[in-house]
């Protein structure tokens, strides 16, 4: 994108950051590029905030108020990733990229009305339905259930859900569910 493009509110990904100890801060820097909305929990926004990082919503059972004053405050009912992604639904947005300690279950249920992508513990997962293909580097790890997977080209299995590029190229994967599958990549 060009210096002058035009970006529509909800067009870049929202991002919901629920863990300060699983921040790389040059990937904080390149998920903050485009300034997206921001989503926290009460237990990480003070870090954020010390860290100069503009915080728009912090889902907590109670309002708070906050040196920012653009800091909103959305109800939590269900728990932070759920109440987020029910946010985001209600208010359009078509993605989001998640920082979090854990892969939360709750993604599944989401994955139809938003795009989103989870780093967790170095790796960086989507969500993807009956297929997936990527130019990938030889020697990169891909995870993913094999009991999942229906066929694959360009890539060995090293051990259980953990697979390998064999070469340079384009790696393909086609699912044996209608389901959306999680798929990992080290970062």
């Amino acid at each position: 994108m060009s210096s002058h493009h035009i970006v529509r509110e909800n067009q870049e990904p929202a991002l919901l950051i629920t863990s300060f100890k699983v921040l790389d801060q040059e990937l904080i820097g390149q998920l903050l590029e485009w300034s997206p909305t921001v989503f926290t929990d009460e237990d990480t926004v003070d870090f954020l905030l010390a860290e100069g990082i503009k915080v728009d919503f912090v889902i907590a059972p109670t309002e708070r108020k906050f040196p920012q004053t653009q800091v909103k405050t959305i109800p939590l009912f269900r728990g932070i990733i759920e109440d987020t992604l029910r946010y985001l639904v209600e208010h359009r947005y078509g993605a989001v990229n998640m920082v979090c300690d854990k892969i939360p279950e709750s993604i599944f249920a989401y994955s139809k009305y938003v795009n989103i992508v989870l780093f967790v513990e170095e790796k960086r997962y989507v969500l993807v339905r009956r297929k997936y293909e990527k130019w990938k580097q030889k020697g990169e790890k891909i995870h993913v259930r094999e009991d999942q997977l229906k066929s694959l080209v360009g890539i060995a299995k090293i051990d259980k859900d953990c697979f390998l590029t064999e070469q340079d190229g384009f790696i393909y994967l086609e699912f044996n569910t209608d389901d959306f599958v999680l798929l990992g990549e080290e970062i």
